[in-house]
């Protein structure tokens, strides 16, 4: 099938600052694809180029087969976009906010009906709260209306910036579970960044990592821990054995009260060897797999590494 979205060679600067240097991305039906970086790494910039409110400096997107800039609201019919922060009226209901934004948008797209407001609010989790006014709402609350005006009517893309942003640990577990439901029930792609890996690691199918504007690393979360494995030895006299091991020819460092090797730079055996020559007992002995989030803070730390995926998936 082909992509929804698809960015080839996305560049663009502003000013003398360059924002996205040869950024590349494909987001497939029914797919949730996670934007991550630090702030300030291009992530906004480039779902402001696929909601066709920028024009990149050099390569291409396009959305729905279109190029957002030329025909936004072609694109518009069939995505739905939410950037932070979310900006809603403070005198209005939930509900006043959802039928006012479908009078907006009346002729432009399907009829939104009584029931199809209704059954948002409830999906999103503010049925019980559609006549209470937006100036007693939490930050959560708000964040959830304004996910329920992207989703009215129910598109094929929706298109999230930091949505995690501002909520507490519950509230963003019941986001996540929220756009799973979005995603197994009716199909919706999702493109979504956050600068919390953390915060999507178990929602998304696929990431890319932006620093800078350039792509660090581009595939599933799980693909990111390839190669990141590593071997931690303990031992009952830390500086002796570094100083044995490295006697030895092993490169290896200290880490906490541990020293670590390269995965399978030496077996249980020429380790205990290695160490009693100096007098050292082996305490402990172990492979180590960092998590996502310790993958992704190396990656961050070493920049690019030439394996960055800019081919795409």
């Amino acid at each position: 099938m082909q992509p929804l979205v698809r960015a080839s060679g996305v560049e663009r600067r502003f000013g003398s600052r360059r924002a996205l240097a040869g950024v590349d991305l494909e987001v497939g039906p029914g797919e949730i694809v996670g934007l991550v970086g630090p702030n300030g790494s291009g992530k906004t910039t480039l779902l402001r180029i696929v909601a066709g409110l920028l024009r990149p400096h050099a390569g291409e997107v396009r959305a729905f087969g279109v190029v957002p800039f030329d025909e936004p609201t072609r694109v518009m019919e069939r995505a739905r976009f939410a950037f932070a922060p979310p900006a809603l009226f403070e005198t209005l209901t939930a509900r006043e906010h959802l039928v006012y934004l479908a009078g907006l948008r009346a002729g432009a797209m399907p009829r939104v009906t009584r029931t199809d407001v209704e059954r948002t609010l409830d999906l999103v989790g503010l049925g019980d709260r559609a006549d209470d006014r937006v100036k007693a709402f939490s930050f959560g609350m708000r964040q959830r209306l304004v996910l329920a005006q992207a989703l009215l009517p129910l598109p094929e893309l929706l298109v999230l910036d930091e949505p995690t942003d501002g909520l507490d640990p519950l509230a963003v577990l019941e986001l996540r579970d929220l756009l799973k439901r979005l995603r197994e029930r009716h199909g919706l792609a999702i493109l979504l960044s956050s600068h919390l890996l953390i915060e999507i690691e178990e929602l998304v199918d696929r990431m890319l990592v932006l620093r800078e504007g350039e792509t660090l690393f581009h595939g599933a979360p799980s693909e990111m821990l390839d190669g990141d494995r590593s071997l931690r030895v303990a031992a009952s006299d830390g500086e002796r054995a570094l100083a044995a091991l490295r006697a030895a020819g092993l490169d290896v460092r200290a880490v906490g009260d541990e020293l670590e090797l390269a995965d399978g730079a030496l077996d249980a055996a020429r380790a205990v060897a290695l160490l009693a020559e100096a007098g050292v007992e082996l305490t402990g002995f172990r492979r180590h797999a960092p998590t996502l989030e310790e993958a992704l803070l190396a990656r961050l730390r070493e920049g690019p590494r030439g394996n960055g995926r800019q081919e795409g998936p």
